[in-house]
């Protein structure tokens, strides 16, 4: 047995002079094992592309190699997509350089003359699973998900792996797994092939000897291709659905090319259209957002420490609206919970309306009649807390007093307020935090109102319990700021109207809840601007007085809160980053030409003159 190059320790890195991204090698009975890590959790940044296309060639070269293994560092196989396009601003963005470089590095995979075999484990996403599928075979850990996320990005999945996944798998099987929403367990592609072995246990062994196996056995990577009509009507299947994206067609139209055009030209037109969504507006705003979403659970509470599990039962004195929607979930979910009223006909008659609730959900087949058995007898109705000290409380507003009075100095309480009304008078107010659900049919995000002398340990328990229910967290300080947004964008509505604007021309513009679009609608009247332009200008400003008052941290909650929770459309960004689009300059001079329609609307803040004395854009203020 020979063995080259340092071993990797196990377990993430630690040392503090190791480079950012890296690839190791270990020679073991002619096998290469090539170990990767990069920043991020293996997100492939340029570095670490270039330096695993090196490691490639040279095992590729050296006479005692006779195949790969390649495996990632840490708890991700990669994490999911390198974050490589820029903030919005009026700039048109070059092609990112490593879209092609990660292309060129598949393709050194697929044309290699020694086997290559991936052994992954935790996320394979992105550039993860364009390597698996790029590779002579695959084994996985038992833990491992696989997951393509571009699509949903306005993207194209990396490394031209729409078309090898079309190869490998057939249209629909391909369309099935890069259209994914979530991530798909690895053992649900075992039965495709593009898994050959799951490992539970010593999973770089099995993959040596998966790549000693195939060093004589060459199995075809086409078998996609064999059932010809199976392929067209999957690929006429999809052409037939709604489709609202430029990425979701374009995919279809990829892995149409895989069985339509000879293999080179098939990759080229994939690389191509990848390419040239890269550099189109939406997939900006996307990549956008994802960051948002990653820093709105970066707050001063999350730098100060990390939330101490805490275990028990929930207690929840909630209403009939707020107990139709949080209390059937969290039992869905696992947890335990007792529900509290004062009066023990309030209590049955709410008990009743729940268990009516749950029935319609096995009449719809939400969920079965045994799950709900076992969900209800996690929940029990009383008229005061009794037993184990609560995790936590629910309570809506009106009864947050009543049931402060019966917790434990330390028990987190969470007041759930749809309507945004503030913390009531509370005995202990430091441990209590306002919940402020964006007013949406399908709930994805929640702001979490921090006050002065609000204690931190509350905030971060508060942002778990969200997470939990698959909520987006948003931190706000003093007031929520989303319900100031939706009423400026009523108030924008209603004075458009006033201007002669039509309901129609409100409605399309896509920016205004269409709740607000109807209405009278005045006399005519000559705009500065176009309607729509008018519209954003007054969005744009009203999220500039939240940020000039501190309520939210960074322009970026502001686009992620008017995305999740008003309907903003999600390929223009948000507010903010349409005022990046647009620039602080034109911006400030278009509000001023709009400034005498409604100075309460249009006139510009003061912290416009402060950005474009320092040459600052809103993205410059999202604070990591």
């Amino acid at each position: 047995m020979t063995q080259t190059g340092p071993v990797p320790p196990a377990g993430p890195l630690a040392a503090t002079d190791a480079a950012e991204t890296y690839v190791q090698r270990r020679t073991r009975e002619g096998i290469a094992i090539l170990t990767f890590a990069g920043p991020d959790g293996n997100r492939f940044s340029p570095d670490l592309v270039q330096a695993l296309a090196r490691a490639i060639d040279t095992a590729e070269r050296d006479p005692g190699v006779r195949a790969v293994v390649l495996t990632g560092r840490g708890a991700d196989f990669c994490a999911g997509p390198w974050q490589d396009l820029p903030p919005p601003g009026p700039q048109a963005p070059e092609v990112p350089p490593v879209l092609g470089a990660l292309s060129d590095l598949c393709d050194m995979i697929a044309e290699a003359r020694k086997p290559v075999v991936c052994a992954v484990h935790g996320r394979v996403y992105a550039a993860g699973l364009a390597l698996v599928l790029a590779s002579s075979g695959c084994v996985a850990d038992a833990r491992a998900m696989i997951h393509a996320p571009e699509t949903r990005l306005g993207r194209l999945p990396a490394g031209q792996a729409a078309v090898r996944a079309a190869w490998r798998l057939g249209a629909r099987e391909a369309l099935a797994l890069l259209e994914s929403p979530t991530p798909v367990p690895v053992a649900m592609l075992a039965r495709t092939g593009l898994v050959q072995q799951i490992a539970p246990d010593a999973l770089i062994p099995a993959a040596e000897a998966l790549a000693l196996r195939l060093v004589t056995d060459h199995p075809a990577r086409d078998g996609g291709l064999a059932d010809a009509k199976g392929f067209r009507d999957a690929v006429r299947a999809a052409r037939a659905r709604p489709m609202t994206r430029a990425a979701e067609t374009m995919l279809v139209d990829v892995v149409e090319a895989a069985q339509l055009l000879p293999p080179s030209q098939a990759l080229a037109f994939d690389r191509v259209r990848a390419e040239d969504l890269s550099v189109a507006p939406e997939a900006r705003a996307f990549a956008h957002l994802a960051r948002a979403t990653r820093r709105a659970l970066d707050t001063p509470e999350s730098r100060s420490g990390q939330a101490r599990p805490r275990s028990g039962p929930i207690a929840a004195a909630l209403g009939d609206e707020s107990a139709q929607r949080l209390v059937l979930a969290l039992l869905h979910d696992g947890a335990t919970l007792t529900l509290l009223e004062p009066d023990r006909a309030t209590l049955t008659a709410r008990l009743e309306r729940l268990a009516d609730d749950q029935l319609r959900m096995i009449g719809r087949e939400e969920i079965s009649r045994a799950q709900a058995e076992t969900d209800w007898q996690r929940l029990s109705g009383r008229l005061q807390i009794e037993g184990p000290a609560p995790a936590f409380a629910l309570a809506d507003p009106d009864r947050a007093a009543w049931i402060e009075s019966q917790l434990p100095a330390d028990t987190p309480l969470f007041i759930w307020s749809p309507t945004a009304t503030g913390i009531p008078a509370l005995a202990h107010p430091a441990r209590a935090v306002e919940l402020v659900p964006a007013p949406t049919h399908r709930l994805r995000l929640c702001e979490i109102v921090v006050r002065a002398g609000t204690d931190a340990e509350t905030v971060r328990q508060a942002s778990g319990f969200l997470i939990g229910q698959g909520l987006t967290p948003l931190r706000s300080a003093r007031q929520a700021a989303l319900p100031v947004m939706i009423a400026t964008a009523a108030s924008v509505a209603e004075r458009m109207r006033g201007l002669g604007v039509a309901p129609d021309t409100i409605a399309r513009s896509g920016i205004i809840p269409p709740a607000f679009a109807d209405g009278p609608v005045g006399p005519a009247t000559a705009l500065p601007l176009p309607a729509e332009r008018l519209m954003v200008l007054a969005m744009i400003n009203a999220g500039i007085r939240l940020l000039e008052s501190g309520v939210c941290l960074r322009p970026s909650d502001l686009d992620l809160a008017m995305v999740l929770g008003a309907g903003w459309p999600n390929g223009r960004g948000g507010p903010m980053a349409e005022a990046d689009g647009i620039g602080t300059l034109v911006l400030r001079h278009e509000l001023r030409q709009a400034e005498a329609l409604d100075p309460a609307l249009w006139r510009p803040e003061p912290m416009l003159d402060e950005m474009i004395r320092q040459g600052w854009r809103f993205e410059d203020l999202n604070i990591e």
